[in-house]
């Protein structure tokens, strides 16, 4: 056996374990956002108004306050507040939101292809403590509580194995999840009642027809959910 085949013989197992990690993990992602969706949901809207927080502080604005709601569905949404924020920088604060769990997700997919796992975990956690100062009511500050004390737990309980199957499935919540967020979306355009989402702010300041946004979102958050894929199971070759 030459060494280049030694080489590979010692890396094919723990390349086949990680690929089991990524494989299991993402399908117990599916399983929890399609069975699960009414409590997952409240997680996802966390990450939605957190891109909408964001891209208004990079665009020099302040965050006043992030609220959620439950209605009687099961459902939550949430509101942000902003002070500060100009033409230019609403507009990018708009855009944000629908894109945020996906942009979180392939985040933490390039984390995780570099092995950093933890740092996927305390970068949730230290967005998780951002988003609980801003948070300006009981179920903003239970939904941010409940997150963050469970990647605490995982952090500082479980093994590095465990922790590592822990931030992937979370990372391929995020990627189903920002893809399933914009259905639900479209799917409520279609009953009716749209009055002040998203894509109808983006209208108002655009001229461009709601659906048009809706559709940029769905566009935009299944390329992140395939590319986050690809990713994540080493389809995609970072190193090109």
């Amino acid at each position: 056996m030459t060494a280049a085949s030694a080489l590979l013989a010692q890396e094919a197992p723990v390349r086949t374990a990680s690929l089991l990690i990524v494989v299991m993990s993402g399908l117990l992602a599916l399983v929890l956002s399609l069975i699960g969706w009414s409590l997952v949901r409240f997680a996802l809207t966390l990450a939605h108004e957190g891109g909408h927080a964001f891209t208004a502080s990079m665009m020099g604005g302040s965050v006043d306050s992030i609220h959620m709601y439950r209605q009687n569905t099961g459902k939550g949404w949430a509101e942000t507040r902003f002070k500060g924020v100009g033409p230019f920088g609403l507009f990018f604060t708009a855009l944000a939101g629908y894109l945020g769990p996906s942009v979180w997700g392939l985040l933490g997919a390039f984390l995780l292809v570099k092995q950093q796992a933890s740092a996927v975990l305390w970068l949730s956690l230290f967005l998780l403590v951002l988003a609980l100062i801003q948070a300006g009511n009981w179920l903003a500050r239970l939904v941010t509580v409940v997150l963050g004390g469970l990647i605490v737990l995982v952090l500082h309980s479980a093994s590095a194995g465990q922790q590592s199957f822990f931030a992937y499935t979370w990372v391929w919540l995020l990627l189903f999840g920002g893809f399933g967020q914009v259905l639900a979306f479209q799917h409520e355009r279609r009953g009716g009642g749209d009055t002040g989402s998203d894509a109808v702010v983006l209208r108002n300041m655009t001229w461009l027809p709601a659906s048009v946004w809706s559709g940029f979102f769905w566009l935009a958050s299944l390329i992140a959910l395939v590319v986050g894929a690809g990713i994540l199971l080493h389809l995609v070759d970072l190193h090109q």
